[in-house]
């Protein structure tokens, strides 16, 4: 398994966590950070995200359609959020629709984990994100001199990553999205893909635990962790607390497990 330490933020006990671990050190980090639905420019010292709205006839904003993160020192990620007629159905008739949106939790671990004074090493290292969504943690990655990048998500949502792979990377940079149901003979399948048998070096994953949403799918997603991980892999995973009435928004269970 991959181990970590969890401790409540006694300061801001609603915040971003962000998880840092690996199998040969321990170590978490809690940032407190103020609960709020949108990014926040002001929280975020090495990036900048850019919206451009949709608007109908009248000129009112209906959506947002395309996205540009900009990374300190590196090229810009656009992003265009249009999805067709066909693919609107299968994405808002369950959870994948939090695909379709660039969560805070994503945007600080960016921020945070890979431009910060603390960066982790990623030049020359494969990388896969889960759950990736729009992909940001992971193109960022690339960008930053990743190898063998692997963008997953569920399959209603691979046809949005991979016209944003083909607009923002060339042929020869192998960033690829993937669809992956969590599970360990899935991981297999993908290390023999992305690493030639081995495991990854680097494993990210952003807001992919809320039980009201996504039920107890963490405990597949812990397996597909476990599956992928090695003795050397860094595993980055951001989460941000949300209240839920009579409830658990599963994030305890999920680090303790």
């Amino acid at each position: 398994t991959v181990p970590t330490t969890a401790s409540k933020c006694t300061a801001h006990p609603d915040c971003c966590w962000l998880a840092a671990a690996s199998s040969t050190k321990e170590q978490m980090s809690c940032l407190g950070i103020d609960v709020s639905s949108t990014v926040q420019g002001s929280e975020l010292d090495h990036i900048t995200v850019e919206g451009i709205e949709a608007t109908d006839a009248l000129g009112r904003a209906i959506c947002q359609s395309q996205l540009t993160v900009r990374c300190e020192g590196v090229a810009p990620l656009n992003l265009d959020l249009k999805l067709s007629p066909d693919d609107l159905e299968p994405v808002f008739s369950g959870a994948a629709w939090a695909g379709t949106v660039l969560w805070r939790a994503a945007a600080v671990l960016v921020d945070r984990a890979f431009l910060g004074a603390d960066a982790v090493q990623i030049k020359g290292r494969t990388c896969i994100e889960l759950g990736c969504g729009l992909g940001v943690p992971g193109m960022a990655c690339a960008r930053l001199g990743a190898r063998n990048v692997a963008l997953t998500e569920q399959q209603s949502l691979v046809d949005l990553l991979t016209r944003n792979v083909a607009a923002n990377f060339s042929a020869g940079e192998d960033v690829r999205a993937v669809s992956f149901p969590w599970s360990r003979a899935g991981a297999e399948a993908l290390k023999h893909d992305f690493c030639d048998g081995g495991c990854f070096d680097v494993i990210v994953c952003c807001d992919c635990v809320y039980m009201p949403l996504y039920g107890d799918s963490w405990k597949a997603l812990l397996e597909a962790i476990d599956a992928l991980a090695g003795p050397a892999t860094d595993v980055l995973i951001s989460l941000e607390r949300r209240h839920v009435k009579d409830g658990d928004d599963g994030v305890d269970p999920f680090l303790e497990g």
